[in-house]
């Protein structure tokens, strides 16, 4: 429960203009694009291409953050993706999770391991994507 509450109190909303989100039927190429630009990542940093072929969904460079972008249901492949991009990149792991009513379960569980992944001293980034509003929360 304290790590949870930890959690809500780092929470960050982002203002948005939610005329400009994809729609709620968009892939998560057209979600990590939106997010990619929320966070002013530079447009290289969409979908980049490691030198063994592998693509990082949105990689930060100016904030060294490889994030990968995932609906709630993949939450550990998500997770487990963003780690070994990290490692390639000497980065700081980000997971951007796309959320859809009735979620909550596997929402609930990916921000508690990733508490964990704090605790054990990882810098883990955590944003959550409501593809229903368009609202973007950074935990």
């Amino acid at each position: 429960m304290k790590n949870y509450l930890a959690g809500i109190l780092c929470l960050v909303f982002l203002n948005l203009n939610q005329t400009d989100a994809p729609d709620s039927g968009s892939n998560e190429a057209q979600w990590a694009e939106f997010v990619a630009g929320v966070l002013n990542v530079e447009e290289e940093g969409v979908e980049y291409i490691l030198p063994d072929g592998r693509r990082i969904d949105i990689y930060d460079k100016s904030n060294n953050i490889s994030y990968e972008v995932d609906w709630c249901q993949k939450w550990e492949e998500g997770i487990g993706q963003s780690l070994g991009y990290a490692i390639a990149t000497n980065s700081d792991p980000g997971l951007i999770l796309l959320f859809k009513n009735g979620d909550d379960e596997y929402y609930n569980t990916a921000l508690g391991v990733v508490n964990q992944l704090r605790e054990r001293g990882f810098n883990y980034k955590f944003i959550v994507v409501n593809v229903g509003s368009g609202k973007i929360w950074k935990y």
